[in-house]
């Protein structure tokens, strides 16, 4: 092979092992950003256990149920399947004022005929049921999802005990704006985060459904 041969065969051997070096760093990065984005497991307050999480429009749908003032709690049911008509009524199921809803989750609602709609109700009523379907739309809609989003990112951060009571004790006294909790309770204090943290351990509600999270928000015990 003539010298210039074998350097052009050389440098087509680097380019080729440089490049499949980065296509595999570029698929461990998405694999692993993939893997953190849908964990497999969702706990809140209003869980007495784990909920197993298929995907990440399931997970939106749960945090957004975790803190929606008419869901009282957030269970799961492993069955059972039902073959005429052929469902099966295992998923989260959240509990509300009205009932029981089986929630199921869809990019896009799918088309179904009269007959096999009244088919599925007739079973989920058989076994103290509804149907909550939610879309991706609906899922992704502002500023619910922004909100709830920035709400779940504190979730896992610590409140100290001090902090806890003095919330306790002003929200005693009925619903308070954020900036006025942070006007009766001081400088020094994340108020932001710590509301958030006990959102989502299910101890006060704040109004995510009107306006961004921010100062206005109005937080109830």
């Amino acid at each position: 092979m003539r010298p210039d041969a074998r350097w052009f065969a050389s440098g087509a051997a680097g380019f080729f092992n440089t490049l499949l070096r980065i296509v595999m760093m570029v698929v461990r990065f998405s694999t692993s950003t993939h893997r953190d984005a849908r964990p497999s497991i969702f706990r809140s307050g209003k869980c007495r256990v784990g909920i197993p999480v298929r995907d990440v429009l399931e997970l939106h749908a749960l945090e957004q149920a975790s803190l929606d003032p008419s869901v009282r709690e957030i269970r799961y049911q492993t069955g059972p399947r039902v073959d005429c008509p052929s469902v099966s009524l295992a998923g989260a199921v959240l509990r509300t004022q009205g009932g029981a809803f089986l929630l199921r989750v869809h990019e896009t609602r799918s088309e179904v005929n009269a007959e096999d709609e009244a088919h599925l109700k007739f079973v989920l009523k058989r076994h103290g049921l509804q149907l909550l379907e939610r879309s991706a739309q609906d899922i992704f809609r502002e500023p619910m999802f922004s909100n709830v989003r920035k709400v779940w990112s504190y979730s896992g951060q610590s409140v100290s005990l001090s902090e806890r009571l003095r919330l306790s004790m002003a929200l005693e006294q009925g619903p308070h704006r954020i900036i006025e909790l942070e006007a009766r309770i001081g400088p020094g204090w994340d108020i932001v985060a710590a509301v958030c943290v006990l959102a989502c351990e299910n101890l006060v509600q704040l109004g995510l459904r009107d306006a961004p999270l921010g100062p206005q928000t109005v937080v109830k015990a």
